[in-house]
């Protein structure tokens, strides 16, 4: 081989690593973006008083398989289990926004609006 084609070799591999390195951290940007919006989504549940999806989505947001595959099957059980455990869940988040809402005028307005919706279905 002559010095040329060692030095066109190496600047083709150069750039061949570049790009690759660039597609790769560009795929791991992705993830991490999605991983972090999967760690805010679980603030916000959280903070309404959901419990279980929240700890899935925290495990999926660190990369933690296992946990995550664990929190699915404890999910899937409570929702065979019967509805009341999800109800009582679900309860609990409605009266945290039904709350949050009543603490602003146009929450409160919201509320007032729904209910003298729910008035009029009543009565016809």
């Amino acid at each position: 081989m002559s010095l040329m084609s060692v030095i066109l070799l190496c600047v083709v591999v150069a750039i061949a690593v570049f790009y690759t390195a660039r597609f790769l951290f560009r795929v791991d940007e992705r993830t991490e973006e999605r991983r972090r919006a999967a760690a805010k989504l679980a603030g916000v549940l959280s903070s309404n008083g959901l419990v279980r999806i929240p700890d899935l989505l925290v495990d999926y947001s660190v990369g933690d398989y296992s946990g995550m595959g664990e929190h699915v099957i404890e999910v899937t059980r409570l929702f065979l289990s019967g509805e009341t455990a999800v109800m009582e869940e679900f309860d609990k988040v409605f009266s945290n926004i039904l709350t949050a809402k009543l603490r602003t005028a146009e929450g409160r307005a919201y509320v007032a609006a729904m209910l003298a919706g729910a008035d009029g279905q009543e009565a016809a």
